[in-house]
């Protein structure tokens, strides 16, 4: 399923494998011949297609996961493009991705492409696009701002005002720190990959900041007075949530609860 709303200069493509179950939704989003994030395997034929008379010249990643990266390949075979990711991420693009069950039924496997180290800013013809490391989320990952404008675009860093559930991998003490810095743009439209595009997106991360900040300080209070993880979960959240099943433990509570007490 491919759907697409316009912001101005901007179009949001939402690419999903269910029509009738928005879940599993990821979005891409094209400006001036740049494509930000390629989507899932699933949709790949989908959103190539779409693309064919779009002036498409770019892509950059936000970062190496499977529902972010799936079209690099056959964009590039196509039309020529330039694909570009963090540093961190060139390897595990150009590498055939492991997956757990969950990530092939909702995304599908990529596959491998050949991407560039990006640098410091991506121009277009009309837009300059800082890069800006963002590695909660994973280590590799980045967001785009175009200043003149007020454009952020947060590839996963931004996942909702009140996040339950977070990946092994996550650092959500970082993801306080990423927020914080993307909100110190002043953006003035957020193009999550993730939901829906946020106008006046400022208040909206000060809510997330201060909802993440009170909930470590909730984790640390609970595990000083001697409560396991565990026990933290349940005070805090109740049940485990209904994604955590679904994905074999990878999106839970407990690993939110995890990430907070994590020591480097």
């Amino acid at each position: 399923m491919l759907a697409t709303i316009e912001y101005g200069q901007v179009t949001q493509i939402r690419l999903c494998r269910y029509p009738d179950n928005p879940g599993g939704t990821v979005s891409a989003y094209l400006v001036d011949g740049l494509l930000i994030d390629s989507g899932p395997a699933h949709t790949v034929e989908e959103l190539t297609d779409f693309l064919k008379d779009k002036g498409l010249k770019t892509v950059v990643n936000t970062h190496h996961h499977e529902d972010h990266i799936a079209a690099n390949a056959l964009l590039k075979e196509r039309y020529g493009v330039e694909l570009l990711a963090h540093p961190l991420a060139v390897n595990k693009i150009n590498q055939p991705a492991t997956l757990f069950p969950y990530q092939e039924e909702v995304w599908g496997y990529p596959i491998p492409s050949q991407v560039n180290k990006i640098g410091d800013t991506v121009a277009t013809h009309n837009f300059l696009f800082d890069v800006i490391y963002t590695p909660g989320h994973d280590r590799d990952h980045i967001c785009l701002f175009e200043a003149s404008h007020g454009w952020l675009f947060s590839g996963d860093l931004f996942v909702g005002t009140r996040p339950n559930v977070v990946r092994p991998q996550d650092d959500v003490r970082q993801i306080i720190t990423d927020l914080k810095k993307v909100k110190d743009l002043m953006p003035r439209l957020l193009f999550p990959a993730p939901g829906k595009v946020i106008a006046e997106p400022v208040p909206v991360l000060e809510q997330t900041i201060r909802y993440l900040e009170d909930l470590g300080q909730k984790v640390t209070e609970l595990h000083d007075r001697g409560l396991s993880p565990e026990e933290i979960m349940k005070q805090i959240f109740g049940n485990e949530a209904p994604l955590a099943e679904f994905t074999q433990q990878q999106f839970s509570s407990l690993n939110m609860v995890k990430s907070f007490l994590k020591t480097d």
